[in-house]
């Protein structure tokens, strides 16, 4: 996912220098751009060399899920569709939690509609601008036919097709990355890639996290603020990663797999609140392909929670969004 109206942190805000008491748990936050993405890191009873460490990290993921490079896993895998190519475990981790996803929705979230991104006019990556790899892929809906090897280190892309990790690469990137945090001795840990969050082990300074979503009718103000003890949640929308056709057309870049065209169903932005963020970065993307009350429907089957903001400016939640009401 990209930068869209996101959930931000409420709490666990750095104290300005000098002016915490010494007694006072040390919390750090670092902002920065990486994926295509703002990003922000809170960690709580950690490191300056945690906090650098967790920065270093996401840009080697970037490295190699990027579909703006080269010479990424993702690029280098698309150009040999059809053949196994040893990638690294970090990519074949992410690209079965994207076929698990692809299962559970029953095909809405897909990892294989790039090439209908490129048709639909999302060539140039929105931070660097720098043109994606060409490719003769042409085919997209190909979900089940992803091959990952562990035991040979191996992703095989179908023939014919092509692979984009935009729609969970985020999520898994910070569960991943805030899991490590604590791991090396954190406290607490919250990842923001672009509105996709992680949160790991406890905030110093609160007994929960304190989140807000912000409110896409009204730049500045939250459509609802939220507590969490952890887990992840993701927001997914229209209202970026837009662009205009010379025909005065407006096109965004989530595409619906049965389709091969940006979604168009209603919703404006959703947003999921799950056990993780890869789990509710792919939801919040099959969501985008189903009318409000559909992905309300599906959200609520899998026991996750959601809050919908319309096309027409309607909010709709699932019963178990209540339960985080701050």
């Amino acid at each position: 996912m990209t930068d869209v109206p996101i959930t931000t942190p409420m709490s666990g805000r750095a104290p300005a220098p000098g002016m915490a008491p010494t007694s006072e748990p040390v919390v750090l936050q670092r902002d920065f751009r990486v994926m295509g993405c703002s990003a922000h890191l809170v960690v709580h009873g950690g490191t300056e060399l945690l906090l650098a460490a967790a920065v270093d990290r996401l840009r080697e993921l970037e490295s190699w899920w990027s579909r703006f490079r080269e010479d990424s896993d993702i690029t280098v895998a698309n150009r040999r569709a059809g053949l196994p190519t040893e990638v690294h475990e970090d990519t074949l981790a992410v690209v079965a939690r994207a076929m698990l996803a692809w299962r559970q929705t029953a095909g809405k979230f897909d990892i294989t509609t790039l090439p209908a991104v490129l048709a639909a006019g999302y060539t140039h990556s929105a931070t660097s601008h720098q043109p994606a790899p060409a490719l003769g892929a042409r085919r997209i809906g190909l979900g089940a036919l992803v091959a990952v090897d562990y035991e040979a280190g191996t992703l095989t892309v179908p023939p014919g097709g092509a692979i984009d990790l935009g729609g969970i690469g985020k999520g898994f990137a910070a569960d991943l990355v805030a899991e490590e945090l604590v791991e090396a001795g954190a406290t607490g840990a919250l990842v923001n890639l672009g509105g996709d969050i992680a949160l790991v082990g406890s905030p110093s300074d609160a007994p929960s996290w304190h989140l807000g979503i912000d409110d896409p009718r009204a730049t500045g103000t939250h459509v609802a603020t939220l507590r969490m003890a952890c887990g992840g949640i993701a927001t997914s929308g229209t209202t970026v990663r837009r662009w205009q056709h010379d025909d005065g057309t407006t096109t965004h870049h989530l595409i619906d797999p049965a389709t091969g065209r940006p979604a168009s169903y209603g919703i404006r932005t959703i947003t999921v609140m799950a056990a993780d963020a890869a789990t509710a970065e792919s939801f919040t993307t099959a969501a985008m392909t189903m009318t409000p009350t559909d992905a309300i429907a599906m959200i609520q089957k899998f026991g996750l929670a959601a809050l919908v903001v319309t096309d027409d400016h309607q909010v709709l939640t699932t019963p178990t969004f209540e339960e985080f009401r701050a």
